[in-house]
């Protein structure tokens, strides 16, 4: 049997396998659970904030990739709407408030040497600067400041993922990109839709 699981995680009776969207997957034996394991996935996010020209990075206190230099971001839980997480990394990491003003990209990645193959999505955002100052009062969190992109250059670490969203942030100024939306009418709690040209911060 294909991965580490014996039992089903919904109703404990014994996995087995069966044919689903045309590949053997883990599932429940139990016909009337229909539990699927379709794999492992989680999403990341991330944000860009600007500041007098400058863009906030902090510094890696933890493994892998410790002392490195990133935008500040993290996963988001199963019960968050990725607006409030995006905002809450970027406050826990950096000590700055910031808002979602809307979607610079993403990055999309499988595989995964930790645990077999995984799929993550990892969406960075561009967030005004309300408040507050960097620092590196996190446990996970070595350093924190706003630099300039040739003040980055500099910086030994700052990982490339972080400087192409810092640069496309600063090059689209003037584009709203993916921003925030509304489907119109009462959505529920945790809905979140983003569109070009968006109606800006709006959790329906």
């Amino acid at each position: 049997m294909p991965g580490p699981w014996r039992y089903c995680p919904n109703c404990s009776m014994p996995l087995t396998t069966k044919m689903e969207g045309g590949r053997e997957r883990i599932a429940c034996a139990d016909e009337d659970c229909g539990f699927i394991h379709f794999g492992n996935f989680s999403i990341g996010c991330a944000g860009v904030v600007i500041r007098d020209g400058k863009a906030l990075i902090i510094q890696r206190g933890i493994e892998p990739f410790r002392g490195s230099w990133q935008i500040p971001g993290g996963y988001v839980e199963a019960d968050e709407p990725i607006l409030e997480a995006v905002e809450r990394e970027v406050r826990e990491e950096s000590g700055v408030i910031a808002k979602v003003r809307d979607v610079v990209g993403f990055r999309h990645s499988v595989g995964g040497s930790i645990g077999g193959p995984a799929t993550n999505i990892y969406l960075v955002f561009r967030l005004d600067y309300l408040s507050g100052e960097p620092s590196d009062a996190d446990s996970e969190v070595m350093g924190a400041g706003f630099f300039t992109l040739e003040e980055m250059e500099a910086i030994p670490g700052v990982q490339g993922l972080s400087k192409w969203a810092i640069r496309k942030a600063m090059a689209a100024d003037a584009s709203p990109g993916l921003a925030p939306d509304s489907l119109g009418g009462p959505q529920r709690p945790g809905f979140s839709v983003f569109g070009l040209g968006g109606m800006g911060f709006e959790q329906a």
